[in-house]
């Protein structure tokens, strides 16, 4: 139809909606059951006990979103008080359509924000501009029915992140793709797999430190069969010959010729032992890991540049130190420390002491001494007595000097001290006394430890004085023992009476036994410990366990249970030695998180577990060896770095459908071989040749099967650094 000016416009508005609240003195945001119209604040009519209340920052209330983001949370800047009625009119719950809607804009803007700077424009025919606060950032056009996202902007971006502002993904006017990474994770891209075949994806991700940034870049074609991609350092990649071997026979060491790699037929290892046929030269150190065996009987070690020191093997006897030049003498750390012989003594000789460290006796013969200065001062046995001769004989030990067991030390002939084992004995003659004068005590280790009489007290002082009577220490009724002044112990024949001016501790290395139904009371009887001979009640308002080392629940096989508000959340259970730990609530899931409440890992009820970030496995680093042992258990991922030709023993601890991976790499002189044990399954059924580049590496990718360690992928002659 047509009309003289402008059509007719139609509008439709919500019933206008009530919601009412109720005020409790602390809480200050309400959320509106609809929405509001956005900047339609003052058409919102909210009422406190009947009085209107002005919207605004800085006034009573304002307007903004919920946790949903919706537009429809009130927030007062005051809480209002308890009881106060609350209730507001909302009449902008959606906004006015315009009809028709096919609506010709003729290359108007649409305005999408307060200050009109965040706009919706087709300025130009045929295509749709994106405006975000005054500038043009996206433009949509068409191609013959493609669709064109393009950045009107010369040398911007197109940059794809988060809810966090982490970076995910970046065209960049550069001419190049970003995948960015995050502070947790480096870049990845992934490509995933036919959905009818799974989730399963194949990735490619940057290391999480990089020394320097690098392009690679591909062949212009692809290469022959065998060979293999290589860089020449600066990120070119070109498709790479392998190395050829001839004579290839077991057990032969390869050597390099200049053009490709060959076995020496008189430079053979097996495994263990290493042959060499003819000669072998050496010009500096010898350095071995493990036994050199001279299998002549009469094999010397010559010392010296005119091997004038000889160590020989003499059949049957042991070895001969000989000296064509002088006397034989064996040195420790310098000439001070030193064994010689001059064909009649044996000097042993010492810049300090000479220590004699034996575990078994040392055995001088009888009537042979030690002399000490000079005969004066000697030590001999006759093979029943010992005699210590001197002028004084001082005992200087910082330890005890033990006497046997029914062995005394006699004084004249009546006066005696000896042990049985038990006691000791001090003997003196017929009716005499053992005599401690007044003001004269026994002390036993220092003077703080004594017994001393004045002739009236007795007075015993010490730091801890130890009663061991074997019947009762008795103390009269009414008379205690007081530990300083405020601190006594004392008993009325009846009531024992505690008095502590502080703590009482009690250190007891047994049990402290206290009868049925009579309880510990810590300030009143809410607080209170009590036994009733089968059940230990423990009452608190809240109860802290507080230990310095392991607290230890015990059940007697039965389950631990985690209750919050009298509902059971958590059971801990035993079955055969297993730890069963399990939600009791259905659909509920076991979530792990860290002290800020960042989730880690969550085992689901849907029977699965998902980790917020990757699961991983450390590198673990291979002793090398002969043969190398690989515990895949601990170590799933591992490395070695070889020092010789070796041998990789079949791994231990493989659980079928693992996924492990080796990283073998050559040490400083490289051309090192490894041979792997037949449970190692590699493509074609062929073991591959490692490199030969000193300090590359190789790295092997295997799936466990139950037998076999299957490759799954390799990465030969790798830059490790």
């Amino acid at each position: 139809m047509a009309y003289i000016g402008q059509p007719p416009v139609q509008e439709f508005t919500s019933v206008p909606t009530k919601d009412s609240f109720t005020g409790d003195g602390s809480t200050t945001t309400f959320d509106l059951a609809n929405d509001v119209v956005r900047g339609a604040e003052n058409a919102l009519e909210v009422f406190v006990n009947n009085v209107r209340q002005e919207p605004g920052s800085g006034k009573a209330f304002t307007l903004g979103v919920d946790g949903s983001n919706n537009y429809r949370r009130i927030t007062f800047t005051a809480a209002p008080a308890s009881s106060a009625a609350i209730y507001v009119i909302n009449d902008k719950t959606n906004l006015t359509a315009i009809a028709p809607l096919n609506t010709d804009f003729n290359g108007a803007e649409l305005v999408l924000d307060a200050d009109a700077d965040t706009t919706l424009h087709a300025d130009t025919d045929d295509e749709i501009d994106v405006r975000v606060a005054g500038n043009d950032v996206i433009t949509i056009k068409q191609s013959s029915g493609d669709g064109i996202l393009q950045i009107p902007v010369d040398t911007k971006d197109l940059i794809f992140q988060q809810a966090d502002g982490n970076k995910l993904f970046e065209i960049n006017d550069g001419n190049f793709v970003g995948v960015g990474g995050n502070a947790t994770a480096p870049g990845e891209i992934r490509i995933f797999e036919d959905t009818d075949n799974g989730s399963n994806y194949s990735g490619f991700k940057a290391a999480a430190s990089t020394t320097s940034s690098v392009a690679y870049q591909l062949p212009a074609a692809d290469g022959s069969s065998g060979t293999h991609l290589t860089t020449d350092g600066s990120g070119v990649l070109s498709w790479a010959a392998s190395v050829t071997l001839a004579n290839d026979t077991n057990n032969r060491v390869i050597t390099g010729t200049g053009s490709g790699l060959n076995g020496e037929a008189n430079l053979t290892f097996d495994g263990s032992t290493l042959a060499v046929t003819g000669a072998i030269t050496g010009s500096s150190d010898l350095t071995l890991q493990d036994d050199l065996i001279l299998d002549s009987d009469a094999a010397v070690l010559s010392f010296g540049e005119d091997n004038e020191i000889a160590l020989t093997h003499v059949h049957d006897t042991g070895l001969l130190l000989t000296d064509s030049g002088g006397t034989p003498t064996l040195q420790f750390h310098d000439a001070n420390e030193s064994i010689s012989s001059d064909g009649t003594d044996l000097t042993l000789a010492a810049g300090a002491d000479i220590n004699l460290t034996a575990t078994t006796d040392i055995n001088i013969p009888s009537n042979v001494g030690l002399t000490f200065g000079n005969d004066g001062e000697k030590i001999e046995g006759d093979g029943t007595d010992l005699t210590i001769a001197g002028n004084n004989i001082n005992l200087t030990a910082t330890a005890d000097v033990n006497i046997p067991s029914g062995v005394g030390l006699t004084f004249a002939t009546a006066e005696k001290i000896e042990s049985d084992g038990t006691d000791l004995s001090i003997t003196v003659g017929s009716n005499g006394d053992i005599n401690i004068p007044a003001n004269i005590g026994l002390t036993f280790g220092d003077d703080g430890e004594k017994i001393e009489g004045d002739g009236t007290d007795l007075t015993i002082a010490g730091n801890n004085i130890n009663l061991t009577a074997t019947a009762d220490v008795v103390i009269p009724a009414n008379v205690g023992i007081t530990f300083g002044t405020g601190e006594k112990i004392e008993g009325d024949s009846t009531d024992l009476t505690v008095t502590s001016g502080a703590k009482i501790n009690l250190t007891a290395t047994s049990d402290v036994h206290i009868p049925n139904n009579v309880g510990i009371v810590f300030g009143g009887d809410s607080e209170k410990i009590e036994g009733d001979g089968t059940d230990m009640t423990i009452s608190a308002n809240n109860l802290t366990i507080d230990a310095a080392a392991d607290i230890t629940l015990d059940a007697a096989g039965n389950d631990l249970n985690f209750a919050a508000g009298g509902t059971t959340v958590l059971t801990v259970t035993n079955s055969s030695s297993d730890v069963i730990i399990k939600p009791v609530v259905d659909t509920k899931d076991l979530i792990f998180q860290q002290r800020d409440g960042t989730e880690v890992m969550r085992i689901e009820d849907g029977a699965h577990t998902a980790f917020t970030n990757a699961a991983v496995f450390p590198e673990v680093t291979l002793s090398d060896g002969a043969n190398i042992a690989w515990n895949v258990l601990t170590s799933p991922v591992a490395k070695v770095t070889l020092a010789g030709n070796r041998n990789l023993s079949a791994a231990s601890g493989g659980i079928t459908g693992q996924f492990v991976s080796l990283l073998v790499i050559q040490d400083g002189t490289g051309s090192r071989t490894l041979t792997p044990n037949a449970v190692y399954e590699f493509t074609g059924d062929e073991a591959p040749t490692l490199t030969t580049a000193a300090n590359k590496g190789d790295l092997f990718v295997f799936r466990y099967n139950g037998s076999k360690y299957l490759e799954v992928g390799r990465n030969l002659n790798l830059t490790l650094s």
